[in-house]
């Protein structure tokens, strides 16, 4: 397999770095994981029968994770995956890029970076408690600095209408929240 390559234009990793490469990455996608998860790590056998599930056939065991996971296999050798097993791997964790994921810096930190992204978003979503704020704060996004202060005035405009309607005439006079 030719995917020891560190994708930075050096040479190819030695087969101990590349296993503490993999691991490294592995490692960063169970601690997401678990993060979402309410700091339950999933297990090597959770892994290894999400990964035959998508593959629709044996291709990984929870061994194989757990030798990837800690850079070394039960004989004390570093583990050498195969391309497709990292692939299948990385779309485990919903990465389409798997091997290049594991073994390619520069593609790692691209991926990284989205899944950043992704976890802010869920993070945020997760605190407004309502994806519908989320799809306006998106589509304002590319407003000008006017139409947001118009677009403030209005959304408290009708939080005061509803606050009206509902007898709640405290909430009606709050003030606006457009840094004015």
């Amino acid at each position: 397999m030719d995917a020891g390559a560190s994708g930075d234009g050096e040479h190819p990793l030695s087969l101990p770095d590349r296993a503490h490469k993999i691991s490294e990455r592995l490692n960063g996608l169970i601690l997401q994981e678990a993060a979402r998860a309410g700091g339950k790590a999933p297990a090597y056998r959770e892994l290894a029968d999400r990964v035959n599930r998508i593959a629709g056939r044996s291709v990984i065991s929870r061994d194989t994770i757990r030798n990837l996971h800690q850079a070394t296999t039960q004989k004390g050798q570093p583990p050498n995956p195969t391309v497709e097993t990292l692939d299948w791997l990385g779309l485990a964790f919903g990465i389409r890029c798997g091997a290049t994921y594991f073994l390619d810096d520069a593609k790692a930190a691209v991926v990284d970076e989205q899944l950043h992204a992704l976890n802010a978003l869920a993070d945020l979503r997760a605190t407004a408690g309502n994806a519908g704020v989320i799809g306006l704060a998106q589509r304002a996004s590319g407003l000008s600095d006017n139409s947001l202060h118009m677009l403030t005035a209005l959304a408290d405009r009708l939080s005061a209408l509803e606050a009206e309607a509902a007898g709640d005439s405290g909430a009606a006079t709050r003030p606006s929240h457009n840094g004015s």
